[in-house]
């Protein structure tokens, strides 16, 4: 079956005009967020009813599983996301246009607005290919928006545990420009607390200055011993990224200082483990902190001869594109999943880029590439489900 450019295409731009970014200056959104909520009650229902599933799940928070096909625990996972998180400094980023391609270095048409390589151009990919599916499958396929915002799994834990989702495989719907991606480092927050006491800043014998103590924490996290390189995702890294005082007042020694620790996570490594670890070191350099394991994501591995990965392939290639697998040098969801025993790449249309304008500049998605992917993931649900 062919997919239908032009449903895609509204579905695309609906998804770009919904206000369901981070907002500038925070770093999350929390479950149940009412922007959230609201797109996906006035946006994103209606569409999946026009799909007409055999079920739709529910939860509190907002997440939302739809089954196409019989019920049994041998179909397709297809996540998509809701939450976007980049493109913070464009303008008018929810316009939510399909405009040439050519100024954005795409060819063809493209859907210009905040999200639309992160997730939502994959987002109506996986609409459009589920729409296109024949009604005779044999599997379930289970579509699914996670309203996942706080860089952790627990939009998965809500869509595959709590709603109980049976399934035997799944796609991260997300923008990989067009490659499939086999698997990803994990990583955790090490939330690093430096106690101090406060005093005035013309007496600091009076108190005992933390800013002294995390500048001891940033030396020492340095020669932190880390495990071996990993023979496609290479290094961790751990990195300290930001750094709060307590309290903020003038001439004022703060009581403490808070360091934000980015710890990333091999295949095999456990948030847990990472943790203890840090400890371990900073008592050895015999620095006074506490140390609070904060949000986490697990590492993700799939083996490139899982049928689903194939089928993606095979997808791609059918359309007249170049069919490749990678790693990819980031986190993301798809660790929570594989930890469960399913195996799950991610796969989508759009070309991301991860600094300087690319990141945070205009973000646009080629319409033809979202086609693509709908057609990949449409190849992928009739093999394994019909």
């Amino acid at each position: 079956m062919t997919i239908d450019r032009l449903w895609m295409e509204a579905v695309l731009i609906d998804l770009l005009r919904a206000d369901t970014q981070v907002p500038l200056g925070e770093t999350e959104i929390l479950p149940g967020d009412s922007r959230i909520m609201r797109t996906i009650d006035n946006v994103l229902i209606p569409r999946i009813e026009e799909l007409h599933p055999d079920e739709v799940r529910r939860h509190a928070k907002g997440d939302v599983a739809a089954r196409f096909g019989p019920a049994g625990d041998d179909g397709l996972l297809i996540q998509t996301y809701v939450v976007s998180q980049h493109a913070n400094l464009m303008e008018d980023p929810n316009a939510g246009t399909i405009t040439d391609g050519a100024p954005y270095s795409l060819q063809g048409r493209c859907g210009v607005g905040r999200g639309a390589t992160q997730n939502k151009g994959p987002m109506a990919s996986a609409f459009a290919a589920v729409r296109s599916m024949p009604r005779d499958a044999q599997r379930p396929v289970w579509l699914s928006v996670n309203t996942e915002g706080r860089s952790s799994h627990g939009g998965s834990h809500r869509v595959i545990t709590d709603l109980g989702l049976p399934v035997a495989h799944g796609i991260i719907a997300f923008g990989t420009d067009l490659g499939v991606s086999l698997g990803n480092r994990g990583r955790v927050d090490l939330r690093v607390t430096v106690p101090g006491r406060s005093c005035h800043s013309s007496q600091p014998w009076l108190g005992e200055n933390p800013i002294e103590g995390a500048a001891d924490v940033i030396q020492a996290l340095r020669t932190v011993s880390l495990p071996e390189a990993h023979p496609d995702l290479g290094h961790v890294t751990i990195t300290p990224y930001q750094f709060s005082c307590f309290p903020v007042a003038p001439h004022t020694i703060p009581e403490r200082v808070d360091i934000t620790v980015d710890r990333r996570l091999l295949p095999g490594e456990t948030p847990e483990v990472a943790g203890d670890e840090l400890r371990a070191h900073l008592s050895d350099a015999r620095l006074n902190v506490e140390i609070q394991e904060g949000a986490w994501m697990l590492p993700a591995a799939v083996e490139p001869d899982e049928p689903v990965v194939g089928y993606l392939l095979e997808g791609v290639e059918r359309q007249g594109r170049e069919a490749r697998t990678f790693w990819s040098p980031n986190t993301f969801d798809a660790g929570y999943a594989c930890s469960l025993g399913i195996p799950t790449p991610m796969f989508g249309p759009g070309k991301r880029e991860f600094k300087g304008e690319g990141l945070m500049g205009t973000d646009a998605v080629s319409v033809d590439d979202c086609e693509v992917a709908a057609g990949s993931l449409l190849h992928a649900a009739e093999m394994i489900c019909t």
